[in-house]
């Protein structure tokens, strides 16, 4: 087997950031023991990319943010967000006809408003996701950072869920009333800062599938750099296995 080292400063080590030009590919990394060869881009098959996002997401997140392809077009990716709150959208007016004192009109629009959140959240998201990437020395651009929102969009959809029944229980005057059963003492202030709480911890598997998407991309090695010839397509799949 021929020696073979990687050609450019750009190529960093994936766990710590270490600079990998010269090194040999069957090495590990000076820093932090990494094997070399798992810093391919080889390694990053683009599954994204071919608009397969499948229960992977779901299932093992990291293996899947793992393989996913950090250049080209972001246009699967915004498609798989826009699906997610489409089907947001469908759901609350669904949900919403269920009710005795539904509204086609008023459904359309709190649903319409509901959408426009999520999407404007989502790009807050990704303001974040940058910020806090260039105060970290991580190498997450703002395509990069928008690809990872949106794939994580999937969590939207359990806190829009939690979300949903939390305000209809409250607008039914539910809250207020279990609340003074419970405590004896609750005000109208007291639930509406029940819901900035519920709505909080609903948003925590959006989030944390946005911390596990930076965390394996945070250095990622883009695949039109040069990959090590000795790595082939069966080690690339062993290795993102792992």
């Amino acid at each position: 087997m021929n020696a073979i080292r990687y050609p450019s400063d750009d190529t960093l080590c994936e766990d710590c950031g270490y600079a990998l030009k010269g090194l040999l590919a069957e090495g590990d990394c000076p820093e932090c023991g990494k094997r070399i060869a798992e810093s391919s881009p080889g390694l990053r098959l683009g599954l994204g990319d071919r608009d397969r996002v499948d229960l992977g997401l779901v299932r093992r997140p990291g293996a899947y943010f793992r393989a996913m392809r950090v250049d080209g077009s972001n246009g699967p990716a915004r498609w798989f967000m826009l699906k997610i709150i489409l089907m947001i959208g469908l759901f609350w007016l669904l949900w919403g006809s269920t009710r005795g004192d539904w509204s086609l009109g008023t459904d359309l629009f709190t649903g319409g408003v509901v959408m426009g959140s999520l999407y404007l959240l989502s790009y807050v998201e990704v303001l974040g996701v940058v910020f806090f990437s260039r105060r970290r020395g991580w190498r997450v651009p703002f395509g990069l950072a928008e690809r990872l929102v949106c794939y994580a969009s999937i969590g939207w959809i359990p806190a829009v869920i939690v979300m949903g029944i939390a305000v209809d229980r409250y607008v039914a005057g539910d809250i207020d009333r279990w609340m003074r059963q419970l405590l004896g003492v609750w005000g109208t202030w007291q639930s509406i800062e029940l819901l900035v709480l519920v709505g909080t911890v609903a948003m925590l598997w959006f989030e944390l599938l946005v911390w596990i998407g930076v965390r394996q991309t945070k250095y990622a090695n883009f695949h039109g750099e040069a990959v090590p010839s000795e790595i082939d397509a069966e080690e690339s799949a062993s290795a993102v296995e792992t």
